[in-house]
């Protein structure tokens, strides 16, 4: 079984109220396309300016796909382009939960 794949993307935010409006406007397009499970937007309790936002796919194509739609060309890569520059794309390989540990196959070629 195959696990789900996370975008996780963070901001350094100025303007909160004009940042939280372009976050749903981004968020609202992801949600429209094919493969979207999920979306989160979250606030940084200990650093006031940082904000965090993830993204939950069924696959590793389902993402790529959406960020490469016109749709998201227009109306998403501007809003990420003010994101912190770091590894954004993660793979669900293992899941924990208070009764159980489930791991997941990678759908990624890294040879680990």
């Amino acid at each position: 079984m195959l696990g789900t794949f996370h975008a996780v993307w963070t901001f350094d935010v100025t303007d909160a109220v004009a940042w939280k409006l372009e976050a749903q406007l981004a968020m609202n397009i992801l949600q429209a396309r094919s493969g979207f499970v999920s979306g989160s937007v979250f606030h940084n309790a200990d650093s006031p300016e940082r904000y965090l936002v993830k993204t939950d796919w069924l696959d590793v194509g389902s993402y790529r796909r959406a960020l490469g739609s016109m749709e998201a060309k227009v109306g998403v890569w501007p809003f990420l382009a003010n994101m912190r520059d770091e590894p954004t794309a993660f793979e669900l390989l293992m899941d924990f939960t208070a009764e159980s540990v489930t791991e997941y196959e990678s759908s990624v070629n890294d040879g680990v």
